[in-house]
């Protein structure tokens, strides 16, 4: 008969001396390896989906009703004459019927990538043309810009070329013109002085 200490020492689960002891909650000591164990199952367990209606895992497909059910299930009256399927043959395929009506989808965001990125290059596209473009107008105006700007310096040395050559044949012409002015004077005068009455000599002057 054992002792009290070694009740006391012993592991109410695997009736031996405790490895490594933990005391619980509920304020009983189990082994650890054991508590791991259960919690480790326990959690599994938990993980596992169950019926709704009877709390046991869910094992079977109902093809009819299209869903999960449990062995219960299968042999209640919902279910009767229900053709049913091993979940995990349900489940794949379910995931080929997926797939296969995944891969249009695919396919088509497939398309719809590629033509926005077609998009993206056409518009990348544009604004480098543009760019391009605004400079050549720029490089035009600014050559046009040039041309006008040495057309006026050239025109208004042309004008100021003539003006002094027009200004200058003026000039010439004026002293020409006062020269002639000058003689025409001198011979008015000449010809004014010419008939003027000659004063007959005097007899006083002759008897001198």
């Amino acid at each position: 008969m054992a002792s009290r200490l070694e009740e006391d020492l012993t592991c109410p689960i695997c009736h031996d001396l405790f490895r490594e002891p933990v005391l619980l909650s509920c304020s009983h000591s189990l082994c650890k390896n054991l508590v791991q164990t259960f919690t480790e199952q326990r959690d599994q367990a938990a993980a596992e989906p169950l019926c709704s209606l009877h709390s046991e895992k869910l094992r079977l497909f109902c093809l009819d009703h299209q869903q999960p059910v449990c062995l219960v299930c299968r042999d209640s009256r919902t279910h009767n004459d229900h053709r049913f399927s091993p979940i995990e043959e349900a489940a794949s395929d379910l995931r080929e019927q997926l797939q296969t009506s995944i891969k249009p989808l695919q396919d088509k965001l497939k398309v719809l990538t590629e033509r926005k990125e077609q998009f993206k290059d056409s518009a990348a596209h544009i604004t480098a043309q543009t760019q391009q473009t605004e400079k050549q107008i720029r490089d035009q105006f600014e050559k046009l810009h040039q041309f006008l700007l040495e057309e006026e310096q050239s025109r208004m040395k042309a004008l100021r070329e003539e003006e002094q050559q027009k200004t200058q044949n003026m000039k010439d012409k004026i002293v020409a013109v006062s020269r002639e002015i000058e003689t025409v004077s001198k011979t008015i005068a000449e010809a004014e002085e010419q008939l003027r009455p000659q004063t007959p000599p005097s007899c006083y002057s002759t008897r001198l």
